[in-house]
């Protein structure tokens, strides 16, 4: 395939993809709305890593610079007044991750420094950093005003443009640290200039992982334009499907060559792997753009999400108050804002990517949201996270339990099963106490779910809810939980409430499995299972 495109999968700088002869999937048409100050000038945008949040704040700093000839055969081109350039302050808030309060003023400070070495502007030693911040502001207009007006007495500079990328880095790492409000006030102290020079900005662009309610950081920006559901900017990060299939076609062909699928296959395949991302309920979804770009450069379907990994601190909540990533129904406050001393948990399982907009609804004068897991990537890397973080097994154990698992699934045995399953959970600490059945249910779906079975959890039927069900190509294993009770007791729930009868006409062999859980043994105590005789063969 000569005609094949090259793809940037670890560069983020707008001006190395346009003068490498990257691929660089145009959004510029979406950027104007934003940039040409018809909607606002000050904006805050959302998203999930590696979703190319940098790569906009390029592409806007190269905008506002009048590099015409990086936008050259793009939307934008034709309709920006390229004679009009501004001077662009760019804060990288990822290089200012630090230990303690005293740390981080120190990564500002050197920031700051690099920054005005960049712009040609000397910063003011003596200021703390939130008054270097402000100064080099007007220092930076007041230069690019006296070399305006060496070409053109007439000219006037009056404006900067500010970018922001991962505004919230240095205060992820704090979440449920004692320290984190010491973090969070030095942030907002310094983010206030942002507020207070406001005058000073013809545009000015945040990006970050998270939203804190404006109680906190955002209370001293309450005048940006928090666009991080809107529906205008929906598609500004992430590949819809025809961008994946206009931009790159050698590509996708040469991936169905490698596994020998036909085109519609090859491309399903992509979709169910990397796509399912939807930040407003009435767009279309989208692909993790960087994993996609992974995926079709080495031509190989991989979980790259597992490379950046899955915070800790989520792992700890979810410990404490485990969830499972099926069709989730909240109101928009629960998981699109939080603050850094309270976090929650959906809010965090949303804004970090584990979580997507699936639908909403108007319930009366309330939107209802129903939230779910984007994609198998992102399941895979969640329920690996999870089952390695519940079950305390190191990386070969865990990996040696899963293949066991795998073979019992294959030969239809549900007693070997569950003796591998008692495996994952005979390793939990005896310091964890565990009094919850979500606990085990969770552990256990993340352990199906890993070995590539189709698993439902608290699937309704017309009489109830039962705790799991587990499709394989040959069986349906319908499990009942029961913690500190009796098998006996969950499998009789099971043919009570008919839990089964829906998957009866299905053709599959159909098993019941009641199965106890003991508290104080942190285990499975029992199991009680059953073949439905009724199931049609």
């Amino acid at each position: 395939m000569c005609g094949m495109e090259r793809i940037a999968t670890d560069t983020y700088s707008f001006a190395d993809i346009r003068k490498g002869g990257f691929v660089y999937v145009d959004k510029t048409a979406i950027m104007k709305t934003l940039a040409d100050g018809s909607i606002g000038k000050q904006f805050f945008v959302a998203r999930p890593r590696r979703f190319g949040k940098s790569l906009a704040i390029s592409t806007f700093q190269c905008l506002f610079e009048g590099r015409r000839e990086l936008f050259r055969g793009l939307a934008i081109e034709p309709e920006w007044d390229w004679a009009k350039t501004y001077p662009v302050l760019k804060l990288d808030m990822g290089s200012c991750q630090a230990a303690s309060v005293a740390e981080l003023w120190k990564k500002i400070n050197t920031m700051l420094k690099a920054e005005s070495e960049r712009v040609g502007v000397p910063l003011r030693a003596d200021e703390p950093a939130s008054g270097k911040f402000r100064f080099l502001m007007s220092d930076m207009i007041a230069a690019a005003d006296r070399e305006a007006k060496s070409k053109d007495p007439q000219a006037r500079v009056d404006k900067v443009v500010l970018l922001v990328d991962e505004y919230d880095k240095p205060l992820l790492g704090h979440l449920g640290k004692d320290d984190v409000n010491e973090i969070r006030d030095a942030l907002k102290e310094f983010y206030s200039v942002i507020k207070t020079c406001e005058g000073m900005q013809r545009f000015a662009f945040i990006t970050g992982v998270s939203k804190f309610s404006k109680v906190s950081i955002f209370s001293d920006l309450n005048n940006l334009n928090e666009f991080s559901t809107d529906a205008r900017v929906a598609l500004l990060f992430g590949y819809t499907h025809e961008e994946v299939k206009v931009n790159f076609p050698e590509s996708l062909a040469a991936l169905g060559e490698k596994l020998g699928l036909d085109a519609d296959a090859t491309f399903a395949k992509l979709v169910k792997w990397y796509d399912g991302y939807r930040f407003h309920q009435d767009a279309p979804t989208v692909f993790n753009p960087v994993s996609v770009g992974k995926c079709l450069s080495s031509r190989q379907f991989d979980p790259y999400w597992f490379e950046t990994g899955t915070p800790s601190f989520l792992l700890r909540m979810l410990e404490r108050d485990p969830v499972l990533l099926d069709d989730i129904e909240v109101s928009q406050t629960s998981f699109s804002v939080y603050e850094p001393d309270r976090p929650a948990v959906m809010a965090l399982l949303y804004q970090t990517g584990y979580l997507t907009i699936k639908e909403a609804r108007q319930e009366g004068e309330e939107r209802v949201y129903r939230l779910g897991c984007p994609n198998y990537e992102v399941r895979k890397a969640f329920n690996e996270s999870l089952s390695v973080e519940f079950s305390h097994l190191d990386t070969f154990d865990h990996a040696s339990l899963l293949n066991q698992m795998l073979s019992a699934l294959r030969h239809d045995d549900v007693n070997d099963m569950l003796d591998a399953l008692s495996c994952f959970f005979a390793n939990i600490p005896a310091n964890i106490t565990v009094k919850r059945e979500k606990y085990y249910q969770t552990l256990f779906y993340a352990v199906f779910v890993l070995i590539g079975a189709r698993t439902h959890a608290e699937c309704w039927t017309n009489r109830g809810r039962v705790d799991a069900v587990v499709e394989t190509p040959c069986g349906i294993y319908v499990f009942e939980f029961k913690l500190n009770g009796t098998a006996s007791a969950a499998l009789a729930q099971i043919k009570e409430k008919g839990y089964h009868e829906k998957y009866l006409r299905d053709g599959r062999k159909v098993t019941l499995a009641g199965v106890a859980f003991d508290a104080e043994m942190r285990n499975l105590s029992d199991r009680q299972i059953e073949v439905a005789a009724d199931a049609a063969r």
